[in-house]
């Protein structure tokens, strides 16, 4: 077993509870909860000006958003650009030190790619997929979830104002 940051993780308790967070209420000090995290890419052309949107959540409090981020990433393909997404929020969990979230993204390819369901064919998106595999090992807590692009909006509007930009 395992405390950390107000997080119980009991990894070897049962297989149907492996790497989940159970969160846990610590006398006079604040616990923090479990993130959501609502990633998007957008590139004006494919490739062409592209942006990252990030939208964080405490999954308590999805009312308010605790951080957002909006980048210009450069002129590259939209795949591409929705990788730099997941990784943006990936080493911006890494330095906030946060250690329990869901990663929520539209993309179908990504998500199937960095979930292993399918395999990466392209030089370009395996190191992109190795950059999210070397900094997800260093997040305690993480799942990744595919949304229908109705339900991220938020992340989307930033990554287009981002891709805007240039």
């Amino acid at each position: 077993m395992t405390i950390a940051a107000g997080y119980l993780f009991m990894p070897s308790q049962m297989n149907s509870y492996i790497g989940t967070c159970i969160k846990i209420e610590l006398m006079h000090s604040q616990s923090p909860s479990s993130l959501l995290i609502y990633v998007d890419g957008s590139s004006r052309g494919n490739p062409g000006p592209s942006g990252i949107g990030i939208v964080v959540f405490d999954s308590v409090n999805q009312t308010k958003s605790i951080q957002e981020i909006s980048r210009y990433i450069g002129t590259t393909t939209n795949n591409v650009a929705e990788y730099e997404a997941v990784i943006s929020a990936l080493k911006w969990m890494i330095t906030s030190n946060k250690k329990c979230a869901t990663i929520k993204l539209d993309s179908e390819l990504v998500y199937r790619q960095v979930t292993g369901k399918y395999k990466v064919r392209s030089h370009r998106m395996a190191v992109q997929l190795r950059r999210v595999k070397i900094l997800e090992a260093k997040i305690a807590n993480l799942s990744f979830q595919l949304v229908p692009r109705a339900d991220n909006k938020l992340a989307d509007r930033l990554a287009q104002k981002a891709s805007k930009k240039n």
